[in-house]
C-alpha cells in the first residue's frame, strides 16, 4: 500500500510540474501575442500621426493617384510611373504637363480615338495584326497629310554603320508598333515639354571608337534654361532619348509621324493656322527674322556658340534691345543668318503652343523618319535659330546623314 501510494504522490507531482509548464507556456504566449499586437497599434498610431501631420500640398499627390489624370471618352492620358506627378495649373486644354522626380516635363499630345482620326481602321481593334497596324498608320498619315506634304520621307527602317547602337531592323518595326497601339489605346502620347537640354554647353562630337560614334555619357534633360544638346548624330539622340526616366513606357526620338501629330494637335487644340506650321512659323518660333521678348535663360549669337552666351535681360548691339513696352529685353528682326540667337531651352514664351516650346526654329530636331535621298537619309524636323520661319516652317523636313552632327541639330524625347 505504501508503495502504490508513494507511486501515486510521484505521479500527481508530475502531473502538477507539468500542468505548471503548460501554464506558464500559455501565459508567455498570450503575453507575446499581446505585447506584439500593442507594438503593431503603437506603430500604426505613429504611422497615422505621422500621415496626418504632412503639409497639405501631399493632398494633391493623393488626389493624383486616387483620382488620376483628367481624362475624356477619346484621350486618356497615363503616368509613366508613381514618381511623375501633374504640374498644376494645366489641363486637357492648355496642354496637360507631367514631371517626373527631377523636374523633367512632358506634355500629353492628343490623338483623339474617334472616326475622323481612324475611318478606316475604326475604334474596335484588340488583335492588332499587321494589316490593322497600317490601317492605323494610314489613318494617322491621312489625318495629318497637311504637314506631309507629299513627302516622300516615311517611318522605315535604314542601316547605320557610322554610330554604335543602333535598331535592328525588327527593333525598329517592333517599336513604331509599340509607339501606334499605344496611341490608338491611349488617344494620343507624351513629348518633351522642351527641346532635349543639357548643363554645359556642348561644342563638339565625341571621337570614334573602332571607326563608329559611342553612345554620348550625359544624360539630357528636359528642363527650361538648358544648353540644347546638339553634335550628336541621330543615332546617339536615339540611344540618349530611349535611356531617360520613362517609368514601365517607352521613351524615344519621335517617329515622323508623332510629329506631325503634335502639329495636328498645335492646330486643333492651340488654333494654330496650318499655314504658319506649314508655310511660315516666325511667330510662333525662333528665327532670325522674329521678334520676341526674351523671358529667362541665356542666348548666344551665332558664330560665337562656344563663347559668349549672355544672361536673357542682357542687351546685344541692335539685335537685342529693351523693350520699353513691357519692360524686358526683345530680340528684334534681323536680315542676316549671322546676327541669328540660339536660346536654351523654352527662353521665349512665343515659342510655346500648348505648353510645348520651340517646334519651330531655334534648333532643327531628329526623328525616326527615313528620306528617299541615297546619302541624307535621317531625318530632322521643325527649323532653326540662323533661318527664316518661312525657310524652315515647324513641318519641315531635313535630310541629313547617319554620321552628320551639327551645332543647330539636337533632338527632343518621346514617351509612349
Amino acid at each position: 500500500m505504501k508503495k502504490i501510494l508513494r507511486d501515486n504522490k510521484g505521479s500527481i507531482s508530475a502531473l502538477v510540474v507539468i500542468s505548471v509548464l503548460l501554464y506558464s507556456i500559455v501565459l508567455t504566449t498570450a503575453f507575446m501575442q499581446a505585447s506584439s499586437k500593442r507594438k503593431m497599434q503603437m506603430e500604426s498610431q505613429i504611422l497615422a500621426k505621422e500621415a496626418y501631420e504632412k503639409q497639405l500640398d501631399n493632398l494633391d499627390e493623393i488626389r493624383d493617384e486616387v483620382i488620376g489624370l483628367p481624362r475624356t471618352n477619346e484621350t486618356q492620358p497615363y503616368y509613366p510611373s508613381r514618381e511623375f506627378k501633374q504640374v498644376k495649373e494645366t489641363n486637357l486644354d492648355n496642354g496637360l504637363v507631367i514631371e517626373d522626380g527631377n523636374g523633367n516635363q512632358y506634355v500629353w499630345v492628343e490623338v483623339p480615338k474617334n472616326t475622323t482620326v481612324y475611318p478606316t481602321a475604326g475604334l474596335n481593334i484588340t488583335n492588332f495584326t499587321d494589316d490593322e497596324y497600317t490601317k492605323i498608320e494610314n489613318d494617322l498619315h491621312t489625318y495629318t497629310s497637311v504637314y506631309r506634304n507629299g513627302t516622300g520621307r516615311k517611318d522605315t527602317w535604314v542601316a547605320d554603320n557610322n554610330n554604335t547602337g543602333w535598331f535592328t531592323e525588327s527593333e525598329y518595326y517592333a517599336q513604331k508598333k509599340t509607339m501606334l497601339k499605344s496611341v490608338y489605346q491611349n488617344g494620343g502620347f507624351y513629348v518633351g515639354r522642351y527641346e532635349a537640354g543639357i548643363g554645359t554647353n556642348r561644342m563638339s562630337i565625341e571621337s570614334q571608337v573602332d571607326g563608329k560614334y559611342p553612345v554620348p555619357t550625359t544624360a539630357p534633360v528636359t528642363k527650361a534654361d538648358a544648353y540644347p544638346y546638339t553634335y550628336v548624330t541621330r543615332t546617339q539622340a536615339q540611344n540618349l532619348a530611349s535611356n531617360v526616366n520613362s517609368g514601365t513606357k517607352t521613351s524615344s526620338l519621335m517617329f515622323g509621324v508623332q510629329w506631325d501629330l503634335v502639329l495636328a494637335f498645335m492646330h486643333n487644340k492651340g488654333n494654330i493656322e496650318d499655314s504658319t506650321l506649314t508655310s511660315n512659323s516666325t511667330t510662333i518660333g525662333n528665327y532670325y527674322n522674329s521678334t520676341f521678348d526674351l523671358n529667362r535663360g541665356k542666348y548666344a549669337q551665332f558664330g560665337q556658340l562656344g563663347n559668349t552666351w549672355k544672361n536673357f535681360d542682357s542687351a546685344l548691339d541692335s539685335i537685342v534691345v529693351s523693350n520699353e513696352t513691357t519692360g524686358k529685353m526683345k530680340k528684334t528682326e534681323q536680315n542676316s543668318y549671322q546676327n541669328g540667337i540660339l536660346l536654351t531651352t523654352g527662353g521665349t514664351e512665343q515659342s510655346k503652343v500648348m505648353n510645348i516650346y520651340d517646334i519651330a526654329g531655334n534648333v532643327c530636331e531628329w526623328t525616326l523618319e527615313k528620306t528617299s535621298n541615297t546619302y541624307d537619309q535621317c531625318v530632322a524636323r521643325g527649323g532653326l535659330f540662323n533661318d527664316t520661319g518661312s525657310y524652315r516652317p515647324a513641318a519641315e523636313h531635313g535630310g541629313s546623314s547617319s554620321g552628320h552632327s551639327f551645332y543647330s541639330i539636337g533632338f527632343r524625347v518621346s514617351i509612349f
